[in-house]
């Protein structure tokens, strides 16, 4: 258990430190006067997701792709499920418009868009796929810029130059033992790494964000919106994979089902939207999102 102990210290640190990395990219965005929607939907998102990319990329340095691979989709499965139907629970929150006339499509056309690549290239992610997924994620921020007129509302740290460094290399430092550790305790108890990544991983990395999402709630000071959620889940299904596949090959082979249950989570999600009330969030959607994370753990264990 210790291996485990010491990979949920460092995934703790390397939240905390990702939080600190990102307050200081924020500041030093506005300083540099960057569009809201710039801000907001790729350096906001980039915080939800930045653990994922730091323990994937370290995953396939070290020769562990299953581990980086469900990391990251499970990652993306657990904000779309976990994250929108517990949030519900909590309050009965109303969607955008733009997110759900926009961006809920264009994620889920990007998640089908990774499944038709996985297809088509025989399931393997060489690097030539993964210019591709990363030139398909240019694409889609800059298709959805034209549909998000995002504004920063909250407070950002002043830029200091030595908090943003020391923060970068806790991310690093931090990232690595955290990838090691969670490894050491799947090979230690014979669990595999895919299931580690599916579960332990994504959803610890997923619940700093719901406690934060929470606390925003009982402040009531927030309009709730996916904006960030849907960013971070793009970052998840098409950047990180591109990433990673330009350091090593990915085998997507063992993951289509969790591909294709991403896929229905975003459809389903879509659906709830535009059937709800004026795309309000209650607790019927949300109970239905959880279901569907219920049936993932099912068919995984099963």
């Amino acid at each position: 258990m210790l291996h485990l102990l010491l990979a949920g210290l460092c995934l703790f640190i390397l939240i905390k430190s990702a939080n600190v990395f990102i307050d200081q990219s924020l500041a030093v965005a506005k300083k540099l006067k960057l569009s809201g929607f710039l801000i907001g939907f790729t350096i906001l998102s980039l915080g939800t997701a930045l653990p994922d990319i730091i323990i994937s990329i370290f995953a396939v340095t070290q020769n562990n792709p299953d581990f980086a691979i469900s990391t990251f989709l499970g990652s993306a499965f657990a904000n779309m499920t976990v994250l929108v139907g517990v949030l519900s629970f909590f309050t009965k929150y109303k969607l955008n418009k733009t997110d759900v006339e926009k961006n809920i499509p264009i994620t889920f056309a990007a998640s089908v868009g990774l499944l038709i690549l996985i297809l088509l290239f025989r399931m393997k992610f060489t690097w030539i796929v993964g210019v591709i997924v990363l030139a398909i994620y240019i694409i889609t921020i800059l298709f959805a810029s034209q549909n998000n007129n995002s504004k920063i509302s909250q407070k950002t740290d002043k830029i200091n130059i030595a908090i943003f460094i020391i923060s970068f290399i806790l991310l690093i430092v931090a990232g690595k033992i955290c990838t090691d550790q969670f490894i050491l305790f799947a090979n230690q108890y014979n669990i595999s790494n895919s299931l580690v990544g599916y579960f332990m991983v994504a959803l610890g990395i997923t619940i700093p964000e719901l406690v934060t999402s929470l606390e925003v709630i009982k402040r009531g000071d927030m309009d709730l919106s996916l904006g960030n959620i849907l960013g971070a889940t793009l970052i998840n299904i098409l950047f990180i994979p591109g990433l990673a596949s330009l350091l090593t090959t990915l085998n997507f082979q063992p993951f289509i089902p969790g591909v294709i249950f991403l896929i229905i989570s975003i459809l389903i999600f879509y659906f709830l939207s535009i059937l709800g009330k004026e795309y309000y969030i209650t607790k019927r959607e949300g109970f239905a999102m959880l279901l569907i994370y219920i049936l993932f753990i099912l068919f995984q264990f099963i």
